[in-house]
């Protein structure tokens, strides 16, 4: 069994116009985004064994922080609402770690703990997001592929 995923960068009510209890439509309705395609890859999203599932991506504004509520914090993903763009476990494990240390330096307040963490996490979390936008940008903004290609043209080793 073939499994396609299509990832496309449209707003919700493009997402909500189809019927997806109509595979096929639905299937048909998605192919059309790539009118001009060669006819084999657009037969990997028509022909498809398995019926589309809707997954759109969510992401907090890139500046978003939330109240402190005490004896509470976030981190990882929960931290880190973005677009995704392969740093979630490397945020999630420095963001431990950085919790871990903020928790050391204040055994015995942790509410000053979790304020010295999340002064340090919020900005950080901006620049991820940031990043996760440029990624998103290259991979689905108006200049993709091209953008895809041309990055992965410039950044390969050196010879």
């Amino acid at each position: 069994m073939l499994h396609t995923y299509v990832e496309l960068n449209k707003p919700k009510d493009w997402i909500d116009s189809i019927d997806f209890s109509d595979p096929a439509a639905a299937k048909a309705h998605v192919a059309r985004e790539f009118d001009g395609w060669a006819p084999e890859l657009t037969a990997l999203i028509t022909d498809g064994e398995t019926d589309p599932v809707p997954r759109p991506i969510h992401a907090l504004p890139v500046e978003h922080r939330w109240a402190r509520v005490p004896g509470v914090t976030l981190l990882g993903d929960a931290a880190h609402l973005m677009i995704p763009s392969g740093e979630g476990a490397n945020l999630a494990m420095f963001d431990g770690a950085e919790l871990g240390k903020a928790i050391a330096a204040n055994p015995d307040d942790i509410e000053a703990a979790l304020t010295a963490y999340e002064k340090d996490l919020f900005p950080r979390s901006a620049s991820e997001a940031v990043e996760a936008q440029g990624v998103l940008e290259v991979c689905l903004g108006p200049n993709a592929p091209q953008s895809l290609v041309d990055f992965f043209t410039n950044n390969q080793p050196a010879k």
